[in-house]
């Protein structure tokens, strides 16, 4: 309800009859005892008129002398549609309700109209914070409740009052007629309006797009309550447990509909599923990685041997998604796909370190000649710090130190833990005997 506006009966006066031509604003049809809700909310803006104009929705109190209305452009409104009255609550008016834009989607649409009317400055002017109805709402919709008969009238020219767009058709019409001295289509003025026009146009298609999604959304649970409720009838109707293919079927059912039951556990570990999908998927990683991985390996140099056959899998991940184009997938996928890589006896395997790094390495990968390697490069320039190992061997930080910690643990390097950071050295006690007393 923030972008209903208060206006003037001055302006609504200049509205209906300050504008020459095709411009000029025009009543359409109006209603008496109509009620203003913020949403599914109640107000206290009560048994009113409601009057439609070819630009406009105006509410004017009935029973006062004060000379104000209540306005709203009909740019605002985005969809349309109608409530049934009576049902199970007795008195229950029928209600017409109006889905509209956001505040900076509405400024928009009006900003980019190539003439501005008097009565826009309530809406372009700071924001139209002064003439706000109210400061802040969090519905996105508002209500025209019904008292009297006419709503089905009302509503059927709305819609045609929507659909013939006069407030945008009308200014077309005007420029056409006007000389060719007219400057309004022309300079930075117009480029700002077709920029405004586009914003207003993408607005629209947004909250159209997102109110599609919050309905979509909003039913998500009983979807799910349903598919539980289909499950456990047809093992009623069966007399006991689903077979596997009943069972496949149903879930395939349900699946198509984009419900998945959270507590059925072939969903929870995919090691224990037979899903092609994620199979398939293990598969064309090593398709994918095996030739990079091979690569590295028939290098003769020895730092980029110690980078060979392995790749981390944040990696892994974007050479993956680089290769598929716009069949992305997510990286929960990924890590289900190499959960399965052992399972299904491919040249990969998943490989997580102590500190939770993932990594993706060939399965005849030898460890103990990695880290021979390791030590060997540590003995050979001196002392590495793991950034130094990343950048000669080629490899992610991260991997480079994990790889410096294994050979650590194996006694063949030793630690500098100090103010300069963290280095490795050789382990002199392995590799250097006792000199003779």
């Amino acid at each position: 309800m923030d972008r209903l506006r208060w206006c003037s009966a001055d302006i609504e006066h200049r509205g209906f009859g300050g504008c020459s031509g095709a411009d000029e604003e025009a009543l359409v049809l109006q209603q008496y005892g109509v009620r203003l809700y913020d949403g599914p909310e109640r107000t206290a803006f009560e048994d009113g008129v409601i009057k439609l104009t070819t630009h406009r929705l105006l509410w004017i109190p009935r029973h006062t002398s004060a000379d104000s209305c209540i306005a709203l452009p009909l740019a605002a409104i985005n969809n349309v549609r109608f409530e049934e009255g009576g049902g199970i609550v007795r008195g229950r008016t029928p209600k017409v309700v109006l889905r509209l834009l956001t505040a900076p989607a509405l400024e928009n649409a009006l900003a980019s109209l190539p003439h501005q009317s008097p009565w826009m400055d309530r809406w372009l002017t700071n924001g139209g914070s002064p003439y706000a109805v109210v400061g802040h709402s969090n519905e996105n919709h508002i209500k025209l409740g019904f008292a009297r008969t006419g709503e089905k009238e009302f509503l059927r020219a709305l819609e045609e009052t929507l659909k013939a767009k006069v407030w945008a058709a009308s200014l077309n019409i005007q420029g056409n007629r006007s000389s060719s001295r007219s400057f309004g289509g022309v300079g930075i003025g117009a480029i700002q309006r077709q920029q405004a026009a586009r914003a207003g146009a993408t607005d629209a298609k947004l909250e159209e797009a997102f109110d599609d999604l919050k309905k979509l959304m909003s039913h998500a649970g009983e979807m799910v309550t349903l598919s539980r409720t289909l499950a456990r009838r047809t093992r009623e109707v069966k007399g006991g447990e689903l077979t596997t293919d009943e069972t496949a079927e149903l879930r395939s059912a349900m699946l198509s509909a984009g419900v998945v039951d959270e507590r059925d556990s072939s969903h929870l570990d995919v090691r224990h599923s037979s899903g092609s999908f994620h199979v398939q998927l293990a598969r064309q990683l090593c398709t994918i990685l095996l030739p990079v991985l091979n690569e590295k390996t028939d290098t003769k140099t020895i730092g980029h041997q110690l980078g060979a056959g392995c790749i981390d899998l944040a990696s892994a991940y974007c050479r993956i998604n680089r290769a598929r184009g716009m069949q992305l997938i997510s990286p929960d996928d990924l890590l289900r796909a190499c959960e399965l890589l052992e399972r299904e006896r491919l040249p990969l395997r998943l490989k997580r370190f102590p500190s939770g790094l993932l990594v993706l390495h060939l399965a005849s990968e030898n460890e103990s000649n990695t880290l021979q390697v390791t030590a060997e490069l540590v003995t050979q320039r001196g002392s590495l710090t793991a950034d130094e190992l990343a950048r000669t061997a080629k490899l992610s930080s991260l991997l480079a130190r994990e790889r410096l910690l294994a050979a650590e643990d194996a006694g063949l390097v030793c630690r500098d833990d100090s103010e300069a950071g963290l280095r490795f050295y050789p382990n002199l006690f392995v590799t250097q005997s006792p000199s003779p007393a």
